[in-house]
């Protein structure tokens, strides 16, 4: 009689079934795991993609609304047509920047200050489009008024805070997404370990489960497959001498290449040996048992691209058997940093050519930034003063001459004032601004600081004062500054005659002045008066007022006399003076009106007026002599030739 069978086959159903059910239970764990980071993944990626749209967006409409205000500076400061350009460049795109960036930015957290940043945007484009209006039509100080107004700073810089606020939010949820996909990448390398080991035991309950475990570990392939496969990440496995072991479906997108066809080859087959080359001191360290991260640019075709790479050891035990590596494609954020880094270069060139000393000062009072005209004023070099106490990069008397103002600046005050200084042995006059750089939190951070050199402007307001009030043709004061001067000797007599003193008005004359210029022409005429002129200079006192107040009209003023009779003394030494210099190489005589005052009330038009009395009595009288007649008008004297 045979034994009964040994119910071994039952027994080892039952925990082949119960291991089958554990590890499909476990698988079910890892691939719901796997499928739920799946999800989150893509999820993050598309806010990555997301993000990396609306960041170059945000550079874009930042850097327009800066060359907007630039250029609108430039040309309104150096009357320079170019600098308009790229304001109107930058303006004709404003609306277009705000609205792409609306649309691309979709966080309901960002809706309320990207509405604010549309409203700022349209503000700012009506005053720069107020501001070339007014410059167009000739009003450059309105304009300039409304470049530099608070309002329009406090446009731009509420605009530069939002943008600066909404790209800081961003690029840090775009970092913290970074490390999180990283950090994922990891923990799915390690659930993909997990279901490998799971894979071992489906191996060894295949024997009674062969087809179930086998259709189950072909399920569980597929979906680990499809996860790697639509992670947007370059997933490999690599063995000790760099032979690649595994290739997700990324890496054959990267490569143009069906991923199967690279399995075996190293990376220097796979990427090209200058690329394998830049790899190898990292190859080393993970080799070494060392988790390595790092960003490497790829040529793929023609086509440079960067990475952000991860390098992990494969551990069989202790021993390092190969690594995995996962890289993110990070290009676009790179082309984006690229522009970033172009604009501010633009900004640069553009501060630094602007005939405009441009700083920054830290509440420490200390340079921060300054534009090259810091060299061509100063002589300084930007980059060994950067960081040095105003006191020390500029010496003690300039920041002595400015402290006071910057002292109001870091209490929050604009201040706008003018200065003289000494720049490299030449004297400048300049009109600075400081504008307050504040927090967030309202506290000052430091000062913004705009210097114009207004030398020319000064020295033209100077000629334009003395043209006013001088006479072309001879250099002597004209009739506006005599109706000044002879108010101010009236005041004067009113004290002096309280002494006994006088004083008096000549009025004078070139006689046929009219046929020097018919008969000899006007340049000779011109001519006789310039030494006409002279000759009244050198015929009295450097105290006393000669002024010619038309065509060959002249007034002395004489103060100081100690009695009238003196003016007729000087009236005979003109007409005897003029007589001898012969003005013009012609023989030309005078005529003069000598009105004298002795009393301290006087006006001015009324002893003008006795004075030309005085001077057509001596014409009436034969001229080439004078008359003199007192206030208020008594003949006292005439003495003919």
């Amino acid at each position: 009689m045979r034994p009964p069978p040994v119910p071994f086959h039952r027994s080892s159903l039952g925990r082949g079934v119960a291991l089958l059910i554990l590890a499909l239970a476990a698988m079910a764990l890892l691939v719901t795991l796997l499928a739920i980071r799946a999800r989150d993944t893509l999820a993050d990626l598309r806010r990555f993609d997301q993000i990396n749209l609306v960041l170059p967006s945000m550079t874009l409409l930042l850097e327009n609304l800066l060359n907007a205000e630039t250029g609108q500076r430039g040309y309104l400061l150096t009357q320079k047509t170019s600098y308009l350009q790229p304001y109107r460049d930058a303006v004709r795109d404003l609306d277009r920047r705000v609205e792409e960036l609306v649309e691309r930015d979709k966080d309901p957290a960002h809706a309320a200050k990207l509405e604010r940043v549309r409203e700022l945007v349209r503000l700012k484009m009506a005053e720069l489009s107020q501001t070339v209006r007014l410059h167009e039509s000739g009003q450059h100080d309105e304009a300039l008024e409304l470049v530099l107004s608070d309002q329009g700073q406090h446009h731009m810089n509420e605009l530069r805070d939002l943008l600066g606020e909404l790209t800081s939010s961003l690029r840090a949820e775009r970092a913290v997404i970074s490390d999180r996909l990283a950090v994922n990448t990891s923990r799915t390398e390690l659930l993909l370990l997990a279901a490998l080991a799971m894979l071992a035991l489906f191996t060894i309950v295949a024997t009674t489960q062969v087809f179930t475990r086998t259709r189950a570990l072909s399920q569980a392939q597929r979906r680990l497959r499809g996860i790697a496969d639509n992670v947007p990440a370059q997933i490999t496995q690599h063995d000790r001498a760099g032979a690649l072991r595994f290739a997700n479906a990324e890496v054959g997108r990267v490569h143009h290449a069906d991923p199967a066809t690279l399995l075996g080859k190293n990376i220097e087959q796979v990427s090209g040996a200058q690329h394998a080359a830049l790899l190898q001191p990292f190859i080393a360290r993970v080799l070494a048992g060392e988790a390595v991260e790092f960003d490497a640019p790829q040529t793929v075709d023609g086509e440079t691209l960067h990475f952000h790479r991860r390098f992990v050891p494969d551990l069989t035990g202790d021993q390092v058997t190969g690594f995995y590596a996962v890289s993110l494609d990070i290009t676009e954020r790179k082309r984006a940093e690229a522009q970033v880094a172009a604009s501010e270069r633009r900004m640069k060139a553009i501060t630094d050519n602007l005939p405009v000393f441009i700083t920054y000062v830290d509440r420490e009072m200390r340079l921060r930034y300054a534009n090259e005209t810091l060299r061509n004023w100063f002589g300084l070099d930007p980059d060994l003063v950067i960081g040095l106490h105003l006191r020390d990069g500029f010496g003690e008397t300039l920041y002595e001459q400015r402290r006071a103002q910057f002292e109001l600046a870091m209490q929050g005050e604009r201040v706008e004032f003018e200065v003289a200084s000494v720049l490299m042995g030449k004297l400048r006059h300049l009109r600075t601004i400081y504008v307050p750089d504040r927090g967030p939190d309202g506290v000052v951070l430091g000062a913004f600081t705009l210097a114009m050199d207004i030398t020319a402007m000064k020295q033209a307001e100077a000629q334009l004062a003395r043209l006013a009030s001088s006479d072309a043709l001879t250099g002597l004061p004209n009739r506006r500054e005599l109706d000044q001067a002879l108010t101010r000797a009236l005041a004067r007599q009113r004290r002096h005659a309280h002494h006994g003193g006088a004083m008096a008005l000549l009025f004078l004359d070139v006689d046929r002045f009219k046929a020097i210029n018919d008969t000899h022409g006007h340049g000779s005429g011109d001519a006789v008066l310039r030494e006409f002129a002279q000759c009244l200079r050198r015929a009295v006192r450097s105290s006393d007022i000669v002024a010619r107040i038309a065509g060959d009209e002249f007034v002395a003023v004489l103060e100081g006399l100690n009695k009238p009779e003196e003016a007729a003394q000087v009236a005979a030494k003109i007409v005897e003076s003029v007589r001898v210099a012969r003005p013009g190489g012609l023989e030309v005589t005078a005529s003069v009106g000598v009105a004298t005052v002795t009393v301290g009330e006087v006006p001015p038009s009324e002893l003008i007026a006795l004075a030309d009395r005085a001077l057509y009595q001596a014409k009436r009288e034969g001229r080439d002599g004078f008359a003199v007649l007192a206030w208020p008008g008594v003949e006292q004297r005439r003495e003919p030739h």
